[in-house]
Parts: C-alpha cells; sequence; structure tokens
C-alpha cells in the first residue's frame, strides 16, 4: 500500500493490482448527466438574468414586451435542468449506443471536422456579398457531401429549397430582413 492516509485520493494504480481511490465522490460515479443538467441551469440562470434587463423603449412595448420569449425559454431550461436532474438521482440513464449507429471505438474522422469547420467559416464570411439564399445553398451543399452523400442534384436542389424558403420565412412571415446579395431585386 502507498504511505498516504485513508481517503485520500491516490493517482494512478500501482502495477500490483492495487485499486485506485477515485476523487469523485460516490454519489456521482456514473452519473456525468449531471453535468449537462447544471449546464442547462446555468444557460437558464444567464437567460432570466439577460430577459430581466432588457430596457422597456416606446417602441418595443406591446401587448407581450420583448421579455416573455426569453423568459419562457429560461423557465423551458430550468425545467429540463430539474426534470434531468430527478432522473439522474433516480437512477436513470441514457444508453450510450441504443440511438447512434456509430463506432464509439473509433475517434474523430478531422478531415470531416475540418472541411465543415470550413464551410461555416465561408458561410460566415461570403453572407453580405453572395447573400443570403446562395451562402445557405452552399452551406447545405457542402456539407451534405462533407458528410457523405452521393446524390450531388439532390443535394444542391434541398438546399435551395431550405435556403428560398427560410428566406421567404424570415423576410415576409417575420418581417426579418436578411441580405439578398447577388440576387438583390430578384428575390
Amino acid at each position: 500500500m502507498s504511505s498516504s492516509t485513508a481517503g485520500t485520493p491516490v493517482t494512478g494504480a500501482p502495477a500490483t493490482g492495487t485499486p485506485t481511490v477515485s476523487r469523485v465522490p460516490a454519489v456521482l460515479r456514473g452519473r456525468s448527466e449531471l453535468g449537462v443538467a447544471a449546464l442547462l441551469a446555468v444557460l437558464a440562470t444567464i437567460v432570466a438574468w439577460d430577459a430581466a434587463h432588457i430596457k422597456q423603449l416606446s417602441i418595443n412595448v406591446g401587448v407581450m414586451g420583448p421579455q416573455v420569449v426569453p423568459n419562457i425559454i429560461a423557465v423551458g431550461l430550468g425545467l429540463c435542468a430539474i426534470a434531468l436532474t430527478v432522473d439522474v438521482l433516480r437512477g436513470g440513464a441514457a444508453d450510450a449506443e441504443d440511438g447512434e449507429d456509430i463506432d464509439l471505438s473509433q475517434g474523430a474522422h478531422w478531415p470531416t471536422v475540418f472541411g465543415l469547420a470550413g464551410v461555416i467559416l465561408a458561410y460566415a464570411l461570403t453572407m453580405e456579398f453572395l447573400g443570403y439564399v446562395i451562402a445557405s445553398a452552399l452551406l447545405f451543399y457542402g456539407s451534405s457531401l462533407l458528410l457523405g452523400s452521393k446524390r450531388y442534384l439532390w443535394a444542391l436542389v434541398i438546399g435551395a429549397l431550405l435556403a428560398v424558403g427560410t428566406f421567404y420565412g424570415f423576410v415576409l412571415g417575420l418581417g426579418i430582413p436578411l441580405p439578398a446579395g447577388l440576387l438583390t431585386g430578384i428575390l
């Protein structure tokens, strides 16, 4: 045995097979979902704090006001945090592979990860010039190719339809202008 006192965490197991003492309390072992619940609670607190500090101006005062939606989101995040905490403490745990059809023993495919990061960066840099529709269609197309799609024409058509639909949903449905870029005057 080591010269440390009982209950003191020991780092690394000796070659003789002596078990190590974990630094994690026994009640928390195997309950990593509590970290997700804590993150949800922190996000709920941040959103609620920000919502409470939205200034009421004469232009945004209405029936609901600008704080309603952020407060609904904060309450939803808080309820999810509470529900997840209760579920985990009652013994509920998600099975790592039930909803996934990936091999968790394999590492990340870094060319795909960096390719997607590059496509997203190009999207952000070209949005104003190309416009929302063209940039979003190319984002969808490039992402689908990087993720392994072999249906090149369908990926382009679906990307264009999603981009045009989203554009008109924001511009006409919500009254939020998006950059038209090269398609100014056409859309």
